[in-house]
């Protein structure tokens, strides 16, 4: 298996390569895609290669903002890393907006990005040459700050949190927590936690820039929202963060939670994998953290054989489908997405490596990185390419045809981390 892993690692990165897209049409850097290209004659951006599982003709934001991690140890695909970031801010609306999908030739949908990209920022300005000068030769830090006050103005809930614009820009299209719902109706622990990151990151960004006032604000901003998500989300008897959405006249707070009534008549909140996306920032205390972790350690909910689930195996809405059918307000019609209602996707398996690390699991989060290894190897082995996501038996889901490279990089930031003298 030592083999085979090792094989993985060379991969990785040897087909990233050939994800990395020279400057065409609106892109005017070298950009970034998931999976290398499966019909170079095709027509860019056409709407039934998504729906086969070929994303190779699109930039997405998340994708890029967390294959970052791992990418930009390496300065070529670093630098595909920060022009990916240029595309991005390129292709930007007047108003700040970023989308969270660009095709070389047009814009794909409205929604806005995750706040991901001041994060994405500062991977790739490490990773480059010059990376602090040409951020600012490229106004990259003004452009990010009129991003993040887009978001702040547009976006806000009721709640004061950030709501989710719909479940498909969640980029977790089924999670339960904000599938089926109308756009722009649920602030989730999610989006917030992503929010947390993001003022930090661009915090960080400034000061280094010399705007240390800018740099205090996005700070205090970051600390304002901790405070909020732990006041708002926490559901203190469920031991979880819940997703909220809104309704006039609720008697508290807690009628508005995203949830369910059980068979014995109980309301159980809406629970999945983004419950815990806390611990990967260091939101909950030490106390709150160790109860969430006892739930995302037990094999009968969250602790599979081939990694984290997404929705726990003793919950109702538990299944591993290769594909969902949600209602798309865009085509008026129901049109198939990712499965994040149960598979095991890497990225989630990820954010769970490095909240057990946090939180002083390291034997566990050692054993989550051999895991994702070894499945990722398995599947190489066994099909010669690798998949987005797997059930608990650690078969690939989807897609059908190609090799889904995006995030499945972060397997070899997971195994340099276990193998450093510190893990």
């Amino acid at each position: 298996m030592n083999d085979a892993v090792a094989n993985l690692e060379q991969y990785l990165l040897r087909e990233t390569r050939r994800c990395v897209r020279a400057p065409v049409g609106r892109f005017r850097h070298p950009w970034l895609a998931p999976m290398p290209p499966l019909d170079p004659d095709g027509e860019w951006g056409e709407g039934s290669r998504f729906l086969r599982g070929d994303y190779s003709s699109a930039l997405f934001h998340h994708d890029v903002s967390e294959s970052a991690i791992e990418l930009c140890q390496d300065p070529e695909l670093a630098e595909a890393c920060f022009g990916s970031l240029l595309c991005f801010l390129d292709t930007a609306l007047p108003n700040g907006r970023i989308h969270r999908i660009e095709l070389p030739l047009r814009a794909r949908d409205p929604e806005p990005a995750k706040p991901v990209m001041a994060q994405l920022a500062v991977r790739a300005i490490d990773g480059v040459e010059r990376g602090l000068e040409r951020a600012d030769e490229h106004r990259v830090l003004p452009r990010l700050l009129a991003f993040l006050s887009h978001l702040e103005n547009e976006t806000t809930g009721m709640h004061g949190l950030l709501l989710t614009p719909s479940c498909r820009a969640s980029g977790f299209d089924s999670d339960v927590l904000s599938a089926g719902f109308p756009d722009y109706a649920i602030e989730g622990p999610d989006t917030n936690t992503f929010l947390v990151l993001e003022y930090e990151a661009a915090s960080s960004l400034a000061d280094r820039l010399g705007q240390s006032a800018v740099g205090r604000e996005l700070s205090e901003k970051a600390a304002r929202l901790r405070e909020r998500i732990e006041l708002a989300l926490w559901h203190e008897a469920e031991h979880t963060y819940v997703a909220l959405r809104h309704s006039h006249g609720a008697r508290t707070q807690m009628d508005e939670i995203v949830g369910q009534w059980d068979p014995d008549g109980v309301f159980r909140p809406a629970r999945s994998w983004v419950e815990w996306l806390p611990l990967y920032a260091g939101i909950p205390t030490a106390e709150r953290a160790h109860r969430m972790i006892a739930r995302m350690l037990d094999p009968a909910q969250y602790w599979g054989a081939s990694g984290v689930r997404t929705v726990a195996a003793d919950d109702p809405l538990f299944h591993q489908a290769a594909r969902v059918m949600i209602y798309d307000p865009r085509r008026q019609r129901q049109s198939p997405v990712s499965n994040w209602s149960g598979p095991v996707w890497v990225l989630s398996s990820y954010y769970a490596f490095r909240a057990l690390e946090r939180y002083g699991r390291i034997a566990e989060a050692r054993a989550l990185a051999l895991t994702t290894a070894r499945v990722l190897a398995k599947d190489l082995e066994a099909t010669g390419a690798l998949h987005e996501c797997y059930d608990d038996a650690g078969k690939g889901l989807w897609p059908r045809r190609g090799t889904f490279l995006s995030w499945n990089v972060l397997a070899r930031t997971m195994l340099r981390a276990i193998r450093s003298p510190q893990a």
